[in-house]
């Protein structure tokens, strides 16, 4: 089989020949379909991540049929279709994993960063992290959902979201393309914060109704105009500037959620007065997947995607790099 990988600390993706691997006690063996390519992936070859292990397959928005199980494996079967999260495993005794919070276990370990991702034709994965795919959804609009739509929706569900909140994405890429179709989804009004006016067009069709371009005006006082300012605050563009200048537009009781690691200054008058809340909000858990994958599929949540087969995998890498686009990009293997 063919697998894509990173050697080393930024070096290029190259492409290796394997055997296929057999599933072990508790494993399953994914014949890989679809694997979205995420700006995570990119940070793993940067080494913004401390815990990566090299050489390592990247990719960890997985879509594929179950090939083979392994000993001990009962709930999965040949021929399931599934997705494989960000998330690995967990200890599954800390306090996070008995609250259903594993995604914060301190022992977690991850797909395509210190476990062998999708980014391969085929691939082992952890039985009880194997979550199955709703029949609604094809393998290219699942996979996005393994990463980007469960961060969205977990950020938003985790900040407090309610029905009629107000939200303002910052950003408008492949992440920020996922959020305005969640919180849309989930009843929100939606504003997107973008530097290019090209995207205006792409915001109102996702269902954007306020498109704001940072340069052209100002991006605070857009939002203190929008009803007072938004309610949540999800942060994708890894622009420091643009969080700060966000930041600085949230209503009273709001909640800035960063989503990408920029720095940022906090207002410690305004958070106090305005009794404002900034919290970090990582992929999600299990229990969030499954209630992201439904949420897709009731409500037709289909991301914007660009293919490419696996031998332009570092194609579609560096045009995340380079061009930021709108949209996902997926991996197809078949």
């Amino acid at each position: 089989m063919k697998a894509a990988v990173f050697k080393e600390l930024k070096g290029n993706l190259e492409f290796e020949e394997r055997d296929v691997p057999q599933p072990g006690q508790g494993e399953v063996l994914i014949r890989v379909h679809a694997c979205g390519v995420c700006h995570g992936d990119l940070m793993v070859q940067n080494g913004d991540f401390p815990f990566v292990r090299f050489p390592i397959v990247p990719g960890h928005e997985v879509a594929g049929v179950v090939e083979s199980v392994g000993s001990d494996v009962e709930h999965l079967r040949s021929g399931m279709r599934v997705g494989v999260p960000w998330l690995s495993t967990a200890c599954g005794h800390c306090k996070q994993c008995i609250l259903g919070d594993e995604v914060l276990c301190a022992e977690g370990q991850y797909v395509g960063m210190t476990r062998d991702g999708g980014f391969q034709e085929f691939m082992i994965a952890q039985a009880d992290y194997v979550v199955p795919l709703p029949d609604a959804l094809g393998f290219v609009e699942a996979a996005p959902m393994m990463c980007a739509g469960l961060t969205m929706f977990s950020g938003l569900t985790h900040a407090g979201f309610k029905p009629g909140d107000k939200v303002a994405i910052v950003g408008l890429g492949g992440l920020g393309s996922m959020g305005v179709l969640f919180a849309r989804a989930m009843g929100g009004r939606v504003a997107v914060i973008s530097t290019t006016l090209g995207k205006q067009a792409e915001a109102r069709s996702l269902g954007a109704e306020k498109f704001i371009v940072a340069g052209r005006e100002s991006v605070t006082e857009a939002l203190q105009a929008w009803d007072g300012g938004p309610d949540i605050i999800l942060q994708v563009a890894p622009s420091s500037e643009l969080a700060n200048n966000a930041l600085r537009g949230l209503a009273a009781d709001g909640v800035f959620v960063l989503l990408t690691p920029v720095p940022i200054a906090i207002d410690p008058v305004a958070l106090i007065m305005r009794r404002q809340r900034v919290m970090g909000s990582p992929s999600g858990s299990r229990k969030e997947l499954r209630a992201t994958l439904e949420l897709a599929a009731v409500h037709d949540i289909r991301p914007p995607t660009k293919c490419y087969p696996l031998d332009d995998a570092g194609d579609a890498l560096a045009e995340l790099h380079t061009a930021h686009p709108a949209g996902r990009a997926v991996i197809v293997m078949h």
